[in-house]
């Protein structure tokens, strides 16, 4: 197999994970009592968070297989998150009057969402 169809394999493989993982986060947060925002706002600011690592990490790594990045980076951290949803939650809190829900939910998603990869990045770093 090319290493242009194992990539794809590979992105193909942790869309399926990470797809799953988002769909039973969601959950546990409703079941928790919360609102269905901040399932958004936790896979966000988390898949921001372990992005961030992974990437710090696998850049310092002289012998990291190639697939890492399209495995776990595009394919579960990219499933696992979710700028379409948030972007229609934004819009449907505009369409139902919530202005100020709808100003700081995007500010907080995409601040949170900067300082995890940061944090991310500066855990995951060389050392």
């Amino acid at each position: 197999m090319s290493i242009t169809n194992r990539r794809r394999f590979a992105v193909a493989a942790g869309g399926a994970i990470g797809a799953v993982l988002r769909g039973v986060t969601g959950e546990i947060v409703v079941a928790s009592g919360f609102d269905p925002l901040w399932a958004t706002l936790v896979v966000n600011v988390t898949g921001s968070l372990l992005l961030g690592f992974l990437i710090a990490w696998h850049t310092g790594q002289s012998r990291s297989s190639p697939l890492v990045i399209p495995f776990a980076g595009v394919g579960v951290l990219g499933a696992f998150t979710t700028f379409s949803l948030f972007s229609a939650e934004v819009f449907v809190l505009v369409r139902t009057g919530d202005l100020w829900l709808a100003v700081v939910y995007p500010i907080g998603m995409i601040g949170l969402g900067f300082a995890a990869a940061l944090i991310g990045i500066r855990t995951g770093g060389p050392r």
